[in-house]
This record gives C-alpha cells, sequence and structure tokens, in this order.
C-alpha cells in the first residue's frame, strides 16, 4: 500500500475538520480512498455525538431566506450546545444555505424531518465537535392577495415571519404591507406572542388560566378574612358579580399578553396590534388582515 501522503491528509482536513491522527488513521484504513475515508470519519463522528446525545442544546440561530421574486419565504432554527459554535461561520453559512434550499426543494420546507438536512447537519455537527439539531422550520408561499417579511435581531438568536393578507391592488401596496409585516415581526420578536388572536388559544388552555385565576382569588379571599379577623374589622366578601368580572379581566389580560393582534404596539402602548392594521387598512383602502406569523427565539418554546 503507498504511503499516504501529507496532501491527502489535508484534503481529508478540509472536508471533514477532523484531527491530523484520525484522517491518517481513517485514510490508511481505506487504503488512501477519499470518499471512504470521509465515510469511515463520518461514522466514527456520529458515534461520538450520539454518546454526547444528553448535552442541552440551549444555543443556536435563526436564518430567513427569500425568493427572487418575493413570492416566498422559509425560516428555521438550528440548535447547538454553545454560543461559541453558534457564532461560527460554517454554522451560519449551513443555515443559509439551508433556508435557501427549503424555498424550491419541497422535501425541505419541514427541515427537522427531512433525513437529507438531517445528515447534512451531522457532518457539521462532527466538525463542530457539539451536538446539533435542526429545531424548526417553515415555508410561507404567499399569493395574490398577500405578501410576508420578515425580521432577525442583531444576534441572530431570535427573529420572526408574518404575512399580510390584503383584498385590494397588492402590487400598489406591497411596500406598505411588506412594511407592516416586518413591524409585526418586530412586535413578535420583542414580545413573544403564542397565537395570532384569542380565538387561536386551544380552550383547555383558556380553562387552565381559569382555574389558576380562581384559585388565587379563592385563596386572596381567604388571607383577607384571616386578616380581618386578626385586626378585628369586619370582613366583606366580593358580590359573585364582581368576582365573575375580576376573573373574566385575568383571562383577558392573558389574551393581552400571549395574542398578537392583542398585544399593545411597541412603538405605542396606547394602540393594540389590532388597531394598528386597521390603521393600516384605512390608508390604503382595503382590507388588511393577518394571516399567521412564526417567532423563533432560542431557548424558547
Amino acid at each position: 500500500m503507498a504511503a499516504i501522503t501529507s496532501e491527502q491528509v489535508k484534503n481529508l482536513r478540509t472536508q471533514t475538520g477532523a484531527g491530523i491522527m484520525d484522517c491518517k488513521s481513517a485514510l490508511n484504513e481505506s487504503s488512501g480512498d477519499l470518499a471512504k475515508a470521509v465515510e469511515i470519519l463520518r461514522k466514527k463522528g456520529l458515534a461520538g455525538l450520539a454518546k454526547r446525545a444528553g448535552r442541552a442544546m440551549k444555543e443556536g440561530i435563526v436564518a430567513v431566506g427569500t425568493s427572487p421574486d418575493g413570492k416566498a419565504a422559509s425560516f428555521l432554527e438550528i440548535n447547538c450546545e454553545t454560543d461559541f459554535v453558534a457564532k461560527n461561520p460554517d454554522v451560519a453559512g449551513f443555515a443559509a444555505a439551508l433556508a435557501g434550499e427549503m424555498l424550491s426543494n419541497a422535501s425541505l420546507e419541514k427541515p427537522e424531518e427531512s433525513g437529507e438536512a438531517k445528515e447534512r447537519l451531522q457532518a457539521l455537527a462532527m466538525k463542530t465537535g457539539e451536538n446539533m439539531q435542526i429545531r424548526r422550520g417553515v415555508v410561507y408561499h404567499t399569493g395574490v392577495d398577500s405578501a410576508a417579511n420578515f425580521y432577525i435581531h442583531s444576534d441572530n438568536r431570535k427573529g420572526a415571519l408574518v404575512e399580510i393578507g390584503f383584498d385590494g391592488d397588492l402590487a400598489a401596496a406591497r411596500t406598505e404591507l411588506e412594511g407592516l409585516a416586518r413591524e409585526l415581526a418586530m412586535q413578535s420578536v420583542a414580545m413573544g406572542p403564542k397565537y395570532l388572536r384569542r380565538e387561536d388559544v386551544p380552550a383547555e388552555i383558556v380553562e387552565k388560566e381559569r382555574e389558576i385565576y380562581r384559585a388565587k382569588m379563592e385563596k386572596d379571599e381567604v388571607d383577607a378574612k384571616a386578616l380581618a379577623a386578626e385586626t378585628g374589622k369586619t370582613h366583606k366578601p366580593k358580590p359573585p358579580e364582581a368576582v365573575v368580572k375580576m376573573l373574566e379581566g385575568r383571562v383577558n389580560k392573558f389574551f393581552q399578553e400571549f395574542c398578537l393582534l392583542e398585544q399593545a404596539s411597541i412603538r405605542d402602548s396606547k394602540v393594540t396590534i389590532s388597531q394598528v392594521v386597521k390603521n393600516v387598512s384605512a390608508k390604503l383602502g382595503g382590507n388588511v388582515t393577518v394571516k399567521r406569523f412564526s417567532c423563533f427565539i432560542v431557548g424558547v418554546e
């Protein structure tokens, strides 16, 4: 068998990021066959990653891609173990490339479910030496009645994608609609809504919130009664209708916190996002709607 050259070792290291001795060993095992050597190192790398599977992946980045015609946008989140790797140019490059490919390859529209995307990420994970995953991804295909835009924060750890519908002249209104979509994407990143409107909140979650607030109100009532007894004062329990009103007020506050359209605008706290949308509708002379949004924040559900 011919001796392994330094050039072969260099080429293998460039492709895999593995150490010199590992590259030499793999090349010797493959009799100098570069492709087989890569496979050998990948198998060893994957085994190593499996051992690290329990390590938390609390760091990462988000990335976005847009089609040249503006009719499609992709958005994804990749997780890793450390901020150091999250800032690695290779990780950013992989995320940007995958976001671009998601626009034209239907099999990649849910990259977290794509075997091809996972395999490519595992090769990168072997190179970085960390456990990595594609946590989630989405593609928006806009039609003749909608436009989309995004916002990625400067730390690349959080971003949002928003689609806006319009029943008027989309071409004439596109700039205004994309501006609104970007504003709502910034709102989402800043305030972290989980739902678009209150009707989207599952009934069981609303009922759970009622239970929590009801339990707290009952505890407050018991505490107030005990305090009155200690101080010799007369305790007057709240009327049932007042209790119901307070309970619904608490639930409404939940909607105002977690539903995008009910949140107060980060630009003007006196105006809700729903009113912001209505204002744009009046300006454009047509019905503007928020069709959907996706907000990805690393480390947050």
